[in-house]
This record gives C-alpha cells, structure tokens and sequence, in this order.
C-alpha cells in the first residue's frame, strides 16, 4: 500500500473489486494491498458475509448483497459529507447491480 488507507477505505476498495467476482490475486492488485493485508481482512468479511468465497485453484470472490448495501451505505456518506469523487454516480451504479429488492436489514 502506497499510503495510509483507513480500514473502512479498505473494506469498500476490496468489495468494489470483488463485485463481479475476482481471485486473490486480482484483488491483492486491484487494491494494491499484499497477501498479510488481505488475510487479515478477507476472514472478517466472509464472517460478516460481504462476500462469498468459492474454493478453485485460487480462492474466487464475490461481493454479496450485504456487501453492496455496504458499499451503498459507504459511498452515500462520502458523497453527503465530501461531495465529490463521484460517489454518486458510482451509487447509482451499485443500485443497478443490488440483486434483491429488501437489503439485509429488512425483514
């Protein structure tokens, strides 16, 4: 990692990545974080289902409902708080991808 990212930062980065469904390795350069860095989050958010994990040759992501609720939640905070980055438009693209119609939350 190039800088200091806050953990919430890493978080969204490896769900926006894992979106449409990525391996370790695309992950790990996708977000330019190293394998230490990833196995110390990846275990947290499969627990927290943020994402799901298929067992291959190389372990395959896929970022899961809750994961995009997640994402949604991050990306509007940082748009009403910062205003820019495009955030928006990116929240908009993360409703268009959401599968169900309830989030997690909803009973």
């Amino acid at each position: 990692m190039t800088e200091k990212r806050k953990e919430f930062d890493v978080v969204a980065d490896i769900l926006r990545v894992a979106a449409l469904g990525s391996k370790e390795s695309e992950i790990m350069v996708g977000c330019d974080l190293n394998r230490e860095v990833l196995e110390k989050y990846m275990p947290a958010m499969v627990v927290l289902k943020l994402v799901s994990v298929e067992k291959e040759s190389e372990n395959f992501y896929r970022t899961t409902n809750r994961g995009l609720e997640f994402l949604r939640f991050y990306h509007g905070l940082r748009w009403l708080l910062w205003g820019k980055d495009f955030d928006f438009l990116l929240i908009n693209i993360l409703t268009r991808l959401k599968k169900n119609s309830n989030p997690y939350y909803v009973r």
